[in-house]
């Protein structure tokens, strides 16, 4: 049961206990208990109709009465521009709402909700749509010419010969060059053992037997050949694959001479590099080449169509996977920095403090802007709501109330006011 229906009762029971009263003090006239409660029930009355009277003239016209009721109505904007300063100046300030932020941790409410099951669904879910939204709204060849040209910058910039240096020491420590070298021969002899390595060496033997920019001696071998059979591509082809099969096979063995002299290539480049001037020329030659040279457009171009391709309009699962497994090393690392976390803080924190300083006045806006739409009757409902509570207990307090001040007021007349207060103005006349 609410306070307004509660109060309505409240209200009803004092009515009957009035007419009660009445029935009472007539059937026993000069009774001090019947007169009394009669005293008691009739302010009772009183002080509930007055105070229904008084609660229901702020929403309506109680029993049609047209002066000074219905005051919320009547001064709607008065009533919504009080509400708003209160809302403004009162209870949402920007000190209060500062209070409210400063004793708030944000970085802990984003850590818990990102390690959320919701908040990674929620995180996975933008990934894909941000990544569907931009490739959706990419310009390739703009994207590409940038590319291009960040490349070519970064390219630059890199200190080669330091780098293979660094490689060059690399190679040497714990004889990996070695290792390499070995590792090369067995994919080259891997190569070797498929089909297609005869027919390629085949087709290049046909064409060095057709290129007519060959010397005397050489035409001269090839048409001897010819006319007496003894040159057979077939078998020139066997003899090539076999050799250099043989080749590498001999290169395998680790004292052979190339490994030696790989070693002392690389020794004397990592001791000495600055003497190796050829070397450092073309190094610094082929990268100025690359740079400036090399046209990385439509390579770029076509492994950026294929890619697009394949991603757009359902972006690869492999692709999101290894973005949200490197979000997720970067994570794991965020939350095991208790600095970063504090840089965070203070920096939203910032933000927000601004943003209220900047954008406080939007709350009073808001409040008017929302009651501003409401009829007369949604207004009366909303005070209601907000207020009805303590309206009602007004109207159940003035019946208490009336019945006490009757009490007292019966007790006065009867034991000050009519032995001593009466005669004594009486003896004055």
């Amino acid at each position: 049961m609410n306070n307004k229906s509660m109060a309505n009762q409240i209200l009803l029971l004092v009515f009957l206990l009035f007419l009660l009263s009445v029935g009472l003090k007539h059937y026993y006239q000069d009774r001090f208990a019947a007169e009394m409660f009669f005293a008691v029930m009739e302010a009772a009355l009183v002080g509930g109709i007055a105070d229904w009277f008084a609660i229901t003239a702020l929403f309506k016209k109680p029993l049609g009465f047209p002066w000074h009721t219905a005051l919320i109505p009547r001064h709607r904007q008065k009533v919504i521009r009080s509400i708003r300063n209160m809302i403004d100046q009162d209870l949402l300030t920007v000190q209060s709402i500062k209070k409210r932020v400063e004793s708030s941790c944000f970085v802990t409410l984003l850590i818990g909700f990102v390690d959320h099951e919701r908040g990674r669904e929620f995180i996975r879910n933008s990934l894909e749509r941000l990544g569907k939204d931009m490739i959706s709204k990419l310009d390739i060849r703009d994207f590409v010419n940038h590319m291009e040209g960040f490349i070519k910058k970064e390219i630059k910039n890199i200190d080669l010969i330091s780098q293979m240096n660094n490689v060059v020491r690399w190679l040497l420590e714990n004889d990996r060059a070695r290792v390499l070298t070995m590792y090369i021969v067995d994919e080259l002899i891997n190569q070797l053992d498929k089909n297609e390595a005869k027919s390629n060496i085949y087709q290049y033997l046909e064409e060095m037997t057709q290129t007519k920019n060959r010397s005397p001696l050489e035409r001269a071998f090839i048409w001897l050949g010819e006319q007496t059979n003894s040159v057979s591509l077939s078998d020139a082809t066997d003899a090539f694959y076999a050799e250099i099969l043989a080749i590498l096979q001999e290169i395998k063995n680790s004292d052979h001479v190339i490994h030696n002299k790989i070693h002392e290539n690389l020794t004397a480049i990592a001791e000495a590099p600055e003497k190796n001037y050829m070397w450092l020329e073309e190094v610094e030659s082929w990268k100025m080449t690359l740079a400036t040279e090399v046209e990385l457009g439509d390579a770029v171009i076509h492994v950026s169509e294929d890619f697009l391709k394949t991603a757009n309009p359902q972006l690869s699962p492999q692709l999101i996977d290894w973005i949200y497994t490197q979000m997720d090393r970067y994570w794991m690392f965020f939350k095991g920095n208790i600095e970063l976390q504090e840089w965070l803080e203070v920096r939203i924190k910032q933000v927000i403090y601004e943003l209220i300083e900047k954008e406080h006045y939007i709350i009073g806006e808001i409040v008017q802007r929302v009651l501003g739409e409401f009829n007369d009757e949604k207004l009366n409902r909303f005070v209601e709501e907000k207020a009805g509570d303590d309206l009602q207990w007004i109207r159940i307090n003035g019946s208490i109330v009336g019945g006490i001040v009757g009490l007292m007021m019966f007790l006065f007349l009867r034991y000050v006011y009519d032995p001593y207060v009466v005669p004594t103005i009486q003896s004055w006349f």
